[in-house]
């Protein structure tokens, strides 16, 4: 499959000279969403650069207090406690399932957040991990259904449910989204030369100290964190990576990772290293890493072939080979020349 969708091109190592960021951006770091958020703003005063941060830290708390499944009050929680009712949301609640929804279609349920049941009994990237029974398996199965949630509008509110007895989780869009939030709030207070990671999550808006797009690294998905294989220039828009080499735990010499199969309840069986999208909308970005690692090697390859607009870059399992959309020549910058890489041609 790879030999069929990929035209093999020699590519040679590319000196990079990273900008060195001038006096005027400033850094910021702090935890949340179960991860550590960083931040550089380009601004004229460290006042204003105070400013900035602060609107960070203060939209990420607010939305993890409403989308995220282990805070007992957020939205989400209360939709996993409804038994099937309707329940009160918030607009942007009702956004992130939306969004969520339309990505489980668009990848026919590859992405399916009704998991929530298995994550929780999984537990991956949690102390209390574990290898559930086929039997507890098998009755989670049984509540995962993206077709079940519904959203509605009646006046000025908004409106979600589930299906009886299930949990929703959206680890898959939910960092994404937020980052699309806060930059949109960023902007409307004047603040547009940002970049904020939140873990795999990368987004950018504006330009970076020297005047020139932000400069991304694409990591090597394995234990060297912050070593990266590849870079890309980036502005107004976000880099997300997904993968199986973070979050995973090992029981009697086997890996269990987090990225788990809507059809099987067990960990999807790794043909992919990791997935980089590149997007305007990183929530959309977000979900469809998680979809296209779901769908594995070859179904990732046919799902971009037939969705030519997408930036992307996958990396297979044995760290041999990389695929990369056909529209990142020229903008796929190789530091480390470690692995094959090949673009994904156009049908």
């Amino acid at each position: 499959m790879f030999k069929e969708k990929i035209v093999c091109s020699a590519i040679f190592l590319s000196v990079i000279n990273v900008p060195v960021c001038a006096s005027q951006v400033y850094k910021d770091s702090f935890e949340a969403l179960g991860t550590t958020i960083t931040s550089q703003v380009k601004t004229d005063t460290e006042e204003k650069a105070a400013f900035c941060m602060n609107i960070i830290r203060d939209e990420t708390n607010r939305l993890e207090q409403l989308l995220s499944a282990y805070i007992p009050t957020s939205d989400i929680s209360r939709l996993g406690k409804s038994d099937g009712d309707w329940v009160e949301v918030s607009v942007d609640t009702a956004e992130i399932l939306d969004l969520t929804t339309k990505i489980c279609e668009m990848t026919d349920g590859a992405l399916d957040p009704t998991v929530g049941t298995l994550v929780k009994l999984w537990s991956v990237d949690h102390s209390n991990h574990r290898v559930p029974s086929k039997a507890e398996i098998a009755e989670a199965l049984k509540k995962v259904d993206y077709k079940q949630i519904k959203i509605k509008k009646e006046g000025d509110k908004y409106f979600a449910k589930l299906g009886k007895g299930q949990e929703i989780t959206l680890g898959a869009t939910g960092k994404g989204f937020i980052s699309d939030k806060i930059v949109a709030k960023l902007r409307s207070e004047g603040c547009n030369d940002v970049l904020i990671s939140l873990g795999g999550n990368i987004i950018t808006s504006g330009r970076n100290g020297r005047g020139e797009p932000w400069l991304i690294g694409i990591q090597e998905p394995d234990v060297r964190r912050g070593r990266n294989f590849a870079a890309v220039p980036s502005n107004d828009e976000s880099i997300v990576t997904s993968g199986d080499y973070e979050k995973y735990f090992i029981k009697d010499g086997k890996k269990y990772h987090h990225i788990l199969s809507p059809k099987t309840g067990y960990p999807v069986p790794a043909s992919l290293s990791s997935v980089t999208i590149i997007n305007k909308n990183s929530g959309y970005a977000d979900g469809l890493c998680t979809a296209l690692f779901v769908l594995g090697w070859d179904g990732a390859l046919k799902f971009l072939v037939k969705h030519p607009e997408l930036k992307a870059v996958l990396i297979d399992e044995k760290l041999e080979h990389v695929a990369a959309t056909d529209n990142l020549k020229g903008d796929l910058i190789i530091i480390e020349p470690v692995y094959q890489v090949g673009f994904i041609q156009k049908k």
